[in-house]
Formats: C-alpha cells, structure tokens, sequence
C-alpha cells in the first residue's frame, strides 16, 4: 500500500501538507511526492520538500505502484494543477482503476476537470474554486468533507487531518459505511451456506 500525494512547485500550504504526512507516518503508509516537474517544492510558509517524481514518469512507468492519490490544494494548485494535462489525465488513470483519490482546499477543481466529479457530490474552498466546480457539473456541497465512492474533497487547510484520515479509511475498508459489517442471509431452509 503506498500513496502518492500531489504538491504545487510553488505555493503549497506548508500545514496542510504537515498534517497529511503526520496522519500516512502515523498510519505507517509508505508515499512519495509528485509535481508537474522532479525538484524543490516551496510553501507559502517557507517550507520545501524534494519532490522526487514528475506526473508523466509515474503515467508511463510507475502508476501500478500507488493505492491512492492526495491532491494538496494552496494558490499553487490553482496555478499549476487546475489546467495541467499530465495530472488531469493521471487522475482519470486512478478512477478507472478504482483507486483513491482525494484533494483539498483549491484542489477539487482538478478531480472536476478531469471529469471525475459529474453529478457527484464535492466540496472545495470558498471563491472562485467554487464556480470552476459548478461549471464542471459537480454537486457543490458546504460541508468541511465529502466523500463518496473512493473519492474524498475537503474544504480548508485546516480540514487536512481528517482528509488525510479519510484517504486512509478507505484503504483499509469503507468509511461510507458506520454500521456493523453485513451478516450473510441464510438459505430458505435455514441453513448458513
């Protein structure tokens, strides 16, 4: 299980991507970082991360490898993600093999441009995010989180833990469902077969 978390190569927010990492260590789920390009990342806060894969090498060689992506979201999302071709197509690339996919804050906008969030319900932070989603034919809900059929949106940087706690739910089963698991019917003659 390994997870591929998407950050802007400028302008990420710094806590948010902290909070995302703190919750996969936790959880001992291994990741790796991906931008539209391999090198330095650098937070809206002064934080910098080495991002060590560009989108197009993980669409070619090694997209098999991850059972999610996490889209962090910051002004550097809207100016590096929301048109970008190689991402927009790798998201589509999850969604037919059913993996996870989730974004925050700016970043819904990509799962909606890609296609994947039609007549689905989303959120996204508040402001012009909010028109791209609408334009797209994406449910707009207000809510911190949605999240329905292995796709996961959260409103604010600040929402990060849960969102990241989320992308990890549904790895390790379903958080769609709270109850108890489904006890099998048994046959008409009564017996469990």
């Amino acid at each position: 299980m390994k997870i591929l978390i998407a950050v802007p190569p400028t302008q990420y927010h710094d806590k948010e991507l902290a909070q995302v990492m703190a919750v996969f260590d936790q959880n001992k789920i291994p990741y790796e970082f991906v931008s539209r390009e391999k090198g330095q990342a650098k937070g809206t806060f002064g934080g910098r991360v080495y991002v060590p894969l560009s989108f197009e090498e993980v669409i070619l060689t090694r997209e098999d490898e991850f059972d999610a992506l996490a889209i962090l979201g910051g002004h550097g999302a809207q100016a590096h993600f929301w048109n970008n071709p190689d991402l927009l197509e790798l998201v589509k690339i999850f969604r037919i093999h059913r993996k996870v996919i989730g974004a925050i804050s700016t970043a819904p906008v990509v799962m909606a441009r890609a296609g994947i969030l039609k007549k689905r319900p989303a959120t996204v932070i508040s402001g012009a995010p909010i028109r791209e989603m609408m334009k797209m034919d994406v449910k707009f809900e207000d809510k911190p989180f949605v999240f329905l059929d292995r796709l996961v949106t959260a409103r604010d940087p600040g929402d990060a833990k849960r969102f990241a706690e989320l992308i990890v739910e549904y790895l390790y089963g379903n958080p769609e469902f709270n109850g108890p698991q489904v006890v099998p019917a048994p046959n008409k003659l009564g017996f469990d077969i």
